[in-house]
């Protein structure tokens, strides 16, 4: 079918590589998607209805699908406005350097202007274009806009890529859009299995995409849909229940997501080990089976560790026996080398460690972890008490949490920092409520990883995080754009999560007593870097900083669970100093919003603001000027209304009783709708007009002493 024929068909891009990051392929895949519809979007290739798309990963490939691509986009008519004709031309018509700059600006003569409006103007138009001869382009821009942090160049004159690109597939329904892109001709082949089907798969339509390359032995994946990796887990489970029917596997999310992008065609083949490894802890045995090696530890019945395994590999093999053998050869030396470790950092006692930390670089900036161990130390000290800690027990906690980087067991597996000092420390005599905030130090991991239990643990893992955050803002190393090196999102997210628990599902921790102000807590980390790090700047402002960066994780955090923004920026504009008050005003605004009464009552807010706005610069009324003899009825009920409430709201407020002051404040609907429809309160008469301003002030005060009503939406009052 020629273009012409085709107002719109599907189009598929694949993009073929050496092996991609397996951690990594679902946000490329989702982020390269993104970009090209993006792309397409903008050059109106597509409609700007609802956004419709695929995106595809395996090891080796990226690739997205979009329907209701135009083959031919229209042409564009530009219009550039110029000078006026006063400006242009002098009195007897002769071209002034206003619009012979024009002209050239434009690269066109002075006769291709025309006048329209009394003013120079340029028009031209530009022909239809095809989809061929703009899309490479688009697909090559998309792949740049990738935001990758560590790319690899493999020939002259090609731009950098997350891997070397290998193929580049680009069909637009049958046809084969013509092109090159990164130095590559484009096609309509793909890869099928390098073992199963090492030949080219040759894709005649974008919608048989996923059964061509089911056939050469390929499945796809795709970052929002679980059928791969749920696939993947029942191959898993039958695996380990015929290898040993009493045991069964133990879930990792991560672990099914990585394995998920590590193989094509999934075979899951169990294996077993020693139990003399078992001596070790089960988070160690995790990370050398899962975070190592990418395989699924057993558990018996009684969900203790059980020694055997069950890994995936990318092949259908016929010899089981034999990848078996594979698997525990390479896997064994691994637990041997970290059962050798927990035994030989064991020999020396885990405080004495703490000396070797001034030869471990924290950032050549910020110094080495033997300061800011000791500014952990200061903190936890100026917070214990507060935080309801016993302050020698947080102390011996804080001089303890980084002396377990220094020990061969962490430096071989990161992850396991916190939880191998617990156990080291544990077993050289160190108080079970110490050991327990060293395991909980570092938790919340991710973002859907559990919250420290214990308040020695939170206060432990807010040091850390504040502490984090405080010196990377010091030196200027904010986030920018989807750039995090340092996990300063992640860290926000954390204390956020910390100090808002009550509305975490993945919290069970007992609340603590009454938190001090976040600012507060980000000032104490900042004060304790020294002067050289601050080069003068403002505790104050960095600290001010924090507090909205730390607002922004958990502004995210709470439209993820399907909380509404304006809800969100009413709490926000009035900066309440913890997060335990935000998330109480938070809630007693979202319980009440939903009756008609409020509704109103912030409509009419709305209106106080602008009345407020609009109100005249009034000369100030002397002292001794006497009020209105008389007071309008309804001025006088809303004033009797105000003088009621404003003692009773600041008690509860004072009680953090939010909901009980909004229901109080309902109470002012009434007088102020008949305030509204009966006076005129911008009169002429300057006394009745500040006299009625100032109640409006007055009802506005009291109405933001939770929220800012403003924000809400949901219609206006006029």
């Amino acid at each position: 079918m020629s273009a012409d024929a085709c107002p719109s068909d599907t189009l598929l891009a694949e993009i073929g590589t050496l092996e991609l990051p397996a951690r990594l392929l679902p946000g490329l895949a989702r982020c390269f998607a993104d970009c090209l519809w993006g792309g397409l979007a903008e050059d109106r290739w597509i409609g700007t209805g609802e956004k419709t798309l695929e995106a595809f990963y395996t090891p080796r490939r990226l690739a997205v699908r979009i329907p209701a691509v135009a083959c031919v986009r229209s042409g564009l008519t530009r219009i550039q406005r110029g000078p006026t004709l006063a400006q242009a031309f002098d009195s007897v018509g002769q071209p002034r350097p206003a619009a012979l700059g024009f002209a050239r600006s434009l690269g066109v003569d002075l006769a291709a202007l025309t006048i329209e409006s009394d003013r120079l103007v340029y028009q031209v138009s530009e022909p239809p274009i095809r989809l061929e001869e703009r899309l490479p382009a688009l697909l090559e821009e998309a792949l740049r806009k990738i935001p990758i942090d560590r790319q690899m160049r493999w020939a002259s004159g090609t731009p950098p890529f997350v891997r070397p690109i290998r193929s580049i597939l680009l069909l637009h329904g049958t046809r084969l859009v013509p092109g090159q892109v990164y130095g590559l001709a484009t096609g309509r082949v793909a890869q099928g299995h390098p073992i199963h089907h090492p030949a080219p798969v040759t894709i005649a339509h974008p919608d048989e995409y996923e059964s061509a390359l089911r056939n050469a032995y390929v499945l796809l994946g795709r970052p929002e849909d679980p059928a791969l990796r749920e696939r993947i887990w029942s191959l898993v489970v039958e695996s380990a229940r015929n290898w040993r029917s009493e045991w069964h596997p133990v879930p990792s999310g991560a672990t099914l997501q990585e394995v998920s992008a590590l193989v094509e065609w999934p075979q899951a083949v169990a294996g077993g080990f020693p139990e003399r490894f078992l001596k070790l802890p089960d988070p160690v045995i995790r990370a050398v089976l899962c975070g190592q090696q990418r395989v699924f530890p057993l558990a018996d019945h009684t969900r203790h560790l059980a020694p055997g395994f069950v890994g995936v590999v990318n092949l259908a093999s016929t010899d089981v026996n034999r990848v078996r053998a594979g698997m525990e050869r390479v896997i064994l030396p691994r637990l041997a080398d970290a059962l050798f470790f927990f035994e030989e950092d064991q020999l020396r006692p885990l405080a004495d460690r703490a000396r070797d930390l001034a030869g471990i670089l924290f950032d050549k900036r910020l110094g080495h972890l033997g300061e800011r161990r000791e500014r952990l130390i200061r903190w936890v000290n100026h917070w214990s008490r507060p935080f309801g800690v016993d302050p020698a027990l947080a102390e011996e906690a804080a001089s303890l949490v980084l002396c377990d980087l220094t020990t061969s067991l962490v430096r071989e597996y990161p992850e396991l920092a916190g939880e191998a000092g617990a156990y080291y420390a544990l077993a050289q005599g160190s108080p079970t409520g110490a050991t327990q905030a060293l395991r909980e130090a570092y938790r919340p991991a991710t973002a859907e990883d559990g919250l420290p239990e214990t308040t020695l643990g939170r206060l432990l893992s807010l040091a850390l995080r504040t502490d984090l955050l405080a010196g990377y803002f010091l030196i200027d190393e904010k986030p920018n754009g989807q750039r995090d090196p340092f996990g300063l999102r992640r860290a926000a997210q954390g204390i956020a999560r910390i100090l808002d628990h009550r509305s975490d599902p993945a919290s069970h921790a007992q609340a603590p007593g009454p938190l001090p102000p976040l600012v507060d807590l980000f000032k104490t980390a900042l004060a304790g870097y020294p002067a050289s790090v601050h080069s003068g700047q403002p505790i104050d402002r960095l600290a001010a900083e924090l507090y909205d960066f730390t607002l922004d994780r958990l502004r995210a955090r709470y439209l993820e669970q399907g909380g509404k923004l304006d809800a969100f920026e009413a709490v926000a504009a009035l900066r309440p100093e913890t997060l335990g008050d935000f998330r109480a005003r938070l809630d007693a605004l979202v319980t009440l919003r939903p009756r008609p009464e409020f509704l109103t009552l912030a409509q009419m807010m709305k209106r106080v603001g602008h009345l407020l706005k609009k109100r005249p610069v009034d000369t100030p009324v002397p002292a001794d000027t006497p009020p209105p003899l008389t007071l309008e009825p309804v001025e006088a009920a809303l004033e009797a209304a105000l003088a009621a409430l404003e003692s009773r709201v600041q008690t509860a407020l004072a009680a953090g009783h939010y909901r009980a002051a909004l229901e109080d404040l309902l109470a002012l609907e009434a007088p102020l709708a008949a305030f509204f429809d009966s006076v005129l309160i911008l009169t002429e008469d300057r006394l009745l007009r500040q006299r009625r301003l100032a109640l409006l002030e007055r009802a506005r005060d009291l109405l933001r002493s939770i929220a800012d009503l403003e924000r809400l939406q949901g219609g206006e009052i006029t």
